[in-house]
């Protein structure tokens, strides 16, 4: 089983790398990094503003919600 588990793990960092390789490949300006050179959809933008809207909301704001209230703030 720990052999399995090891080579699920190096699976995932080969494909890591090799994401960032071809991203890093690609990137030829700081525009082309921050704003994905300008390419994206207004759809694709509002997403990825959402998804980390919420994601910091989830994260921060309702654990705190959460020490300061209790769990029963999920109701």
């Amino acid at each position: 089983m720990n052999y399995l588990l090891a080579v699920i793990i190096l699976v995932y960092i080969a494909m890591m790398v090799l994401v960032g390789y071809i991203a890093w490949k690609r990137t030829s300006s700081n525009e082309d990094y921050l704003v994905a050179g300008r390419k994206t959809s207004s759809i694709v933008m509002a997403l990825s503003y959402g998804a980390t809207f919420i994601s910091t909301a989830a994260i921060v704001g309702f654990g705190g919600l959460a020490g300061t209230n209790g769990l029963g703030i999920l109701w």
